[in-house]
């Protein structure tokens, strides 16, 4: 497993590197972003006589961050959501629609930790709600262990993920 969230992957997920078909969309597109802007905005900065040396070290962390997602993508498999779907539950990739105990409902993808940042519907499968939803199927009430405490929500819904929002 590699490691590429901001922050440390929870040790808790042991699963293979694997990414959404928009998952991997966003990941090109943060790749592209620090290769052709961000790093192209601080080149000039860094051959000034009295650079600053936080330039240098934002300029290699960028090259790093990079990096370790283009070998985070090339080892990733895609996930193929509609055979996941077609298996009936919630799994890497799939979108389920959740109700919490004091009636919020909202959806949620679980997806790899290294993809659970990238989107407001994404969550790590590393995560309390991540874990805890994994495996479950439309109508099952799901306990979740979260740090605040034990607390449970429904799947009301499965549904494959959007391929693209471009």
């Amino acid at each position: 497993m590699i490691a590429v969230e901001p922050g440390p992957i929870r040790e808790s997920y042991k699963g293979p590197a694997c990414v959404t078909i928009r998952g991997r969309e966003l990941i090109e597109e943060r790749i592209a972003d620090i290769r052709e802007r961000r790093l192209a905005e601080l080149r000039p900065l860094l051959v000034e006589h009295e650079r600053d040396e936080r330039y240098v070290t934002e300029f290699e962390n960028l090259l790093e961050e990079a990096a370790r997602w283009e070998a985070f993508l090339s080892e990733a498999t895609i996930l193929d959501p509609k055979s996941a779907v077609k298996a009936g539950g919630v799994d890497l990739g799939v979108r389920a629609r959740i109700r919490t105990q004091n009636g919020d409902e909202t959806w949620v993808i679980p997806v790899h930790p290294a993809e659970g940042f990238l989107d407001d519907e994404r969550i790590s499968a590393a995560s309390p709600l991540g874990s805890a939803i994994l495996g479950a199927r439309k109508g099952e009430i799901v306990e979740v262990d979260a740090p605040v405490g034990t607390w449970q929500c429904t799947i009301l819904d499965v549904a494959r993920e959007s391929v693209s929002r471009k």
